[in-house]
């Protein structure tokens, strides 16, 4: 399925039932991990009403990604207190399910963006995030350390089966 890249709102699916995010900068090191991921799940196969998105850096610019579907999917990097490349489901997330986490510290964007949906979306969907734990976040740096690149067809696997056999079992063909 394609990707719509740079969350281009005319090209936004309307009947997205599952849109998944995929965050990062990818002149950060392991901040664009989501951005590498992004690469690798555009070539599984999708069930229709699976979205994939390259959100990069788009912040409080991407709420109106979150509106039209039943459910959001965030892939993106996280400062990991486990080693590098750890990845981490969690469900149903929440500004204030992250607020105070040591688990899956990040920087203010995505605490940021979660605080602001229940505020300016409505109907909230539902919000899961796949974290990756980074390693380093170097400005200027393009390449990931070598726990972040080895878990990131792991991380996609693990989201695919997640959208395939836990949210969408029956789900028609691939897109």
């Amino acid at each position: 399925m394609p990707g719509v890249s740079g969350h281009d709102r005319q090209r936004r699916s309307p009947d997205a039932r599952v849109r998944i995010l995929f965050v990062g900068n990818l002149l950060q090191a392991d901040d664009g991990a989501g951005m590498h991921a992004f690469a690798l799940c555009k070539s599984l196969c999708w069930p229709a009403g699976v979205e994939l998105v390259d959100a990069g850096t788009g912040g409080v610019s991407l709420l109106p990604l979150f509106k039209q579907c039943q459910r959001i999917i965030l892939v993106d990097a996280f400062l990991s207190p486990g080693h590098e490349g750890e990845i981490r489901q969690q469900c149903n997330v929440t500004a204030d399910s992250l607020a105070g986490s040591d688990d899956l510290a990040h920087g203010g964007g995505i605490k940021g963006l979660l605080a602001l949906v229940p505020l300016l979306v409505s109907p909230v969907p539902i919000i899961d995030l796949f974290a990756i734990g980074g390693g380093h976040f170097t400005s200027c740096s393009p390449t990931l350390s070598d726990g972040v690149a080895r878990a990131l067809p792991t991380l996609c696997r693990r989201l695919h089966g997640y959208v395939t056999e836990d949210l969408m079992p029956s789900g028609s063909g691939c897109r």
